[in-house]
């Protein structure tokens, strides 16, 4: 009998609104259980020394200060999610922590996720997976995205060739036409909400135009908005990640529209660079799922539809899922493949160099101890890892 794990998955996104989290329960391959999933908002306070970390300066010691807030808020939410839900946490087998993005250079073989990872096991006293990002870019990946395992598998039930994309603060596309997982093609395309929720951020206090409604009335640019476009970065082949900011500076002519105008110009890019993304599939889809908070603002989901002639563009939930909780469920997922030795990327979504791997550079806690036992360091010469898989794991 196949065995099961249950894991919560526990997202901090680069739209810095809040943590999501997910508890399912599967083999780390094709069951998956999907068990419930909880929010918590961030407060304005703490998004603004959140944001802080990114586009100021900060100090060493504030940036350690910020992390164990964070995590203590993660830690917050697993515990009341379980008191809610009235859940065992000897049922949950790990907790699968992402933290937060505050610096991502793959090319400098840099991705800085903060979280303190034996704080949030020592307060939630449930084992913890975590740095998901850092191992795939020391073997050549770009540490993202991540999510596109979770997508072969959530939705391979759909007609093939299936395409996925996520539209958080990024836009990432998963997209499978077999039943290998080698084949799995994944790539971060562009920005996705980010530029849009900065503005309404800069222009109003808020954190983003709701259900695309200033976007929907405003003028697209199309002169500027066709002459950014030709910029190389929308045109990068594959294998790609982007952070958060890679576009400011080439979107920064766009802010000086009216803001309805300048939304609707960034709803229309993103459409179309998503076309000139879809070149570098091995095959165009006649379908579109789209997951994430992207989906909800529909001057997006309306250029999408129109400039993506052929194709079915559809929201998650046609389909029976909930669009905001799939990336939780995702490092959910990879915790428990982590867990199983199981690859989490592959050469076609980061790029991760599996021929000539390195040896791991964490070897897992023991939970009855809590000590590193010396039989779980690999030696430096050992070959038994030929495929990125997983994080750091934090006895409980």
């Amino acid at each position: 009998m196949t065995k099961l794990y249950k894991s919560i998955g526990l997202m901090s996104g680069t739209s810095m609104d809040g943590i999501d989290l997910a508890l399912i329960e599967s083999d780390g391959k094709k069951i998956i259980h999907r068990k419930g999933s909880a929010y918590l908002a961030y407060s304005k306070d703490f998004k603004t020394r959140l944001r802080a970390l990114i586009y100021n300066a900060p100090k060493l010691h504030e940036i350690k200060i910020i992390e164990n807030e964070l995590t203590l808020l993660h830690a917050e939410l697993v515990n009341k999610f379980l008191a809610e839900n009235k859940i065992d946490r000897k049922e949950i087998d790990l907790v699968a922590f992402h933290g937060h993005t505050i610096l991502h250079d793959p090319q400098q073989q840099i991705t800085w996720q903060i979280g303190n990872a034996h704080l949030l096991a020592h307060k939630i006293d449930i084992d913890v997976v975590s740095d998901f990002r850092t191992r795939d870019v020391m073997l050549g990946g770009q540490g993202a995205p991540l999510v596109p395992i979770y997508h072969f598998h959530l939705f391979h039930a759909q007609k093939k060739p299936v395409a996925v994309l996520n539209i958080g603060g990024i836009s990432n596309i998963t997209y499978f036409n077999s039943d290998d997982e080698n084949e799995i093609e994944a790539f971060d395309t562009c920005f996705g909400n980010a530029p849009l929720d900065d503005l309404m951020k800069k222009k109003f206090g808020c954190d983003f135009d709701q259900n695309g409604k200033l976007a929907k009335g405003g003028e697209v640019d199309f002169i500027l908005a066709d002459r950014i476009l030709q910029n190389e970065i929308f045109h990068q082949k594959p294998p790609k990640s982007f952070d958060r900011d890679d576009f400011s500076e080439l979107l920064s002519p766009i802010n000086s529209l009216k803001v309805g105008d300048a939304l609707a110009t960034f709803t229309y890019m993103h459409a179309k660079a998503l076309l000139i993304n879809l070149e570098f599939l091995s095959q165009r889809p006649k379908e579109l799922f789209i997951c994430g908070g992207g989906r909800k603002n529909v001057a997006m989901m309306d250029e999408m539809k129109k400039w993506l002639t052929g194709i079915s563009v559809k929201a998650v939930e046609e389909i029976g899922l909930n669009g905001d909780t799939i990336e939780a469920e995702a490092f959910a997922f990879l915790g428990i493949r982590n867990l199983l030795k199981l690859p989490i990327s592959f050469k076609k979504t980061t790029g991760v160099y599996r021929k000539n791997p390195l040896p791991t550079i964490s070897a897992s806690l023991q939970k009855t101890q809590g000590t590193l036992l010396e039989s779980d360091c690999a030696p430096a010469s050992s070959p038994q890892h030929s495929s990125s898989c997983g994080g750091v794991f934090y006895p409980a």
